[in-house]
């Protein structure tokens, strides 16, 4: 199948995940990471919601922030196990099996909704599922926080750009870059957008407002 996904990491590379990325960004993924969280500008007692939570790293810094109830959503075994024994400590932190695809009618009213590198792996129909689940997870003045790959033309990159999007990421991922994602999250009521950018622009924390 051409569009083969692959946001779903399973086995060793699940487990390995956190590790493997810091290896493959050359030792600066802990550091993005936590630079990318500092930009949510999460304020005191916040309410936060993550779409694909993975291996619970991000939730763990973004308590950092909020001891109010964080919550992640996941549907990858390795990485469910992983997050919630990451988690244990936290009393705040509750993490769930849970395709994001599907609304969840037990949680709503969150400050923020985050989700990191997952939009991408997703057919299009289903990304419009997604943020249209987060709008109504979020109250009013709520923010989507999307950490992913920014909008650009692969064929102005260099070879080793190029490289990762044929053989490294999936065929979704090149699909989405074309996309104009402060349009998409307009159709879907957002406003007031501001982006932050890193690794060369390659990346991207775009955050919109209910």
């Amino acid at each position: 199948m051409k569009k083969l996904s692959k946001v779903e990491v399973k086995g060793a590379e699940a487990y390995f995940y956190d590790e493997l990325m810091q290896v493959l960004s050359g030792f600066s993924y802990n550091r993005f990471i936590n630079k990318a969280v500092q930009d949510l500008h999460i304020k005191n007692n916040e309410k936060i919601l993550d779409l694909g939570s993975g291996s619970g790293k991000n939730i763990c810094i973004m308590n950092n922030y909020t001891k109010n109830l964080i919550v992640g959503f996941d549907k990858g075994s390795t990485m469910l196990a992983k997050s919630k024994k990451r988690c244990k400590p936290y009393g705040n932190v509750k993490i769930f099996y849970h395709d994001i695809r599907e609304p969840s009618p037990f949680y709503e009213d969150f400050d923020l909704v985050f989700i990191s590198f997952a939009l991408h792996g997703f057919v299009d129909n289903d990304r419009d599922k997604i943020i249209k689940n987060a709008y109504n997870y979020l109250k009013k003045g709520g923010r989507l926080c999307i950490l992913d790959y920014n909008e650009f033309n692969i064929d102005e990159k260099n070879i080793f750009i190029k490289y990762v999007f044929k053989y490294g990421e999936c065929p979704l991922a090149s699909e989405f870059i074309n996309i104009n994602l402060r349009e998409k999250l307009s159709k879907f009521g957002f406003n007031e957008f501001r982006n932050s950018y890193y690794y060369s622009n390659l990346v991207r924390l775009a955050v919109a407002y209910k």
